[in-house]
């Protein structure tokens, strides 16, 4: 069964992976690396909650080369957690103005990804609801206050790998930065909460505000958006689920401004603090764009952005940025090249 699955795996893998480099090609020119991470990371065998801590002492653990299998690195045979760690010097940033994604391009099966000690991202499910993401592209939002742009920043990658190959095993590995954000009043890429919809209750047609003052305060999981819920843990999922972003807008933000909520697949409706602002159906490749006046926001407390989400087949969930907060009256110039 194990060469068999070994065998169907690669095949699989040279499929989706030939997709993904027409995907990636037309994609380029929207990402510009800022820090290169391709070369050595400590590396160690185990799971300790502590290994994620921005000052643990790893010098005694083992140098791996990244991106590679850790099999080629001489862990030939082993399947299990283990973790990764590596930093570097905030002061090579470009500076605070523009928006930061850490691209760890390919890992085998699950990961969990920490900067400075806070969680930034997470692809597929670790035991006991394993579920591999092995073939899902690892593009992680940094947000700006967990960035030190004077000193020292610490990447920490919890990984674990079910069978065959493992680790952090190809693509290009850095701190990019993206086009399409620039611009942005807020980004707002990065961990949202998620819950799945409730059977036989929450229909596209019928979710509306009444819906949404209804929803449990609890039970919602962290999510990374950009990306398809099936890559992270809810694989074949077909129905609604609903994201949850709370954040603050500026004071002297209280102006009109476009909501950004970049491809979703299939179907959604989003609702800012509570009330609805826009609605798209079987639109899985185009952008959505909603228009929000001054009188729906609350300028220097919290918002909260809600988006429900109904997929029919295949991949779902918001799957591309860009995600975020423009200004209207800069909208016009943001979208011309876009």
């Amino acid at each position: 069964m194990r060469d068999f699955r070994y065998y169907f795996r690669n095949i699989f893998s040279s499929i989706i992976l030939s997709a993904l480099f027409f995907t990636t090609a037309h994609a380029q020119d929207k990402w510009e690396r800022v820090i290169n991470l391709h070369g050595k990371w400590k590396f160690s065998i185990g799971d300790k909650s502590l290994w994620g801590d921005r000052y643990f002492n790893d010098s005694k653990w083992e140098d791996i080369y990244v991106p590679s299998k850790w099999e080629d690195e001489g862990f030939n045979g082993y399947n299990g957690y283990a973790w990764y760690r590596t930093s570097f010097n905030g002061t090579e940033m470009p500076g605070k103005e523009q928006g930061y994604n850490l691209v760890l391009g390919y890992i085998d099966d699950v990961d969990e990804v920490f900067f400075n000690g806070h969680k930034i991202g997470a692809s597929g499910s670790f035991p006991p609801r394993y579920h591999t993401a092995y073939n899902a592209h690892r593009n992680y939002f940094i947000p700006t206050e967990y960035i030190d742009f004077a000193g020292k920043n610490v990447i920490a990658v919890r990984v674990y790998d079910s069978e065959i190959e493992g680790g952090i095993v190809s693509g290009d590995i850095g701190v990019f930065t993206s086009k399409n954000d620039r611009g942005l009043a807020l980004n707002l890429r990065g961990i949202w909460e998620f819950r799945l919809g409730t059977p036989g209750q929450d229909k596209f047609n019928s979710v509306g505000e009444k819906t949404v003052a209804s929803l449990p305060a609890e039970g919602w999981t962290d999510i990374t958006v950009p990306s398809s819920w099936d890559s992270q843990g809810y694989g074949n999922y077909d129905g609604g689920a609903w994201y949850r972003k709370q954040f603050v807008i500026p004071k002297d933000m209280q102006e009109d401004l476009v909501v950004l909520l970049g491809k979703i697949d299939d179907h959604d409706k989003a609702f800012l603090n509570g009330k609805q602002i826009g609605t798209s159906y079987d639109q899985w490749d185009k952008r959505r764009y909603y228009f929000v006046t001054k009188d729906q926001i609350k300028a220097g407390v919290v918002n909260t952005l809600i988006v429900y989400v109904e997929d029919a087949q295949g991949a779902g969930g918001i799957y591309e940025g860009p995600v975020g907060i423009i200004k209207q009256v800069e909208f016009s110039k943001y979208i011309r090249w876009r």
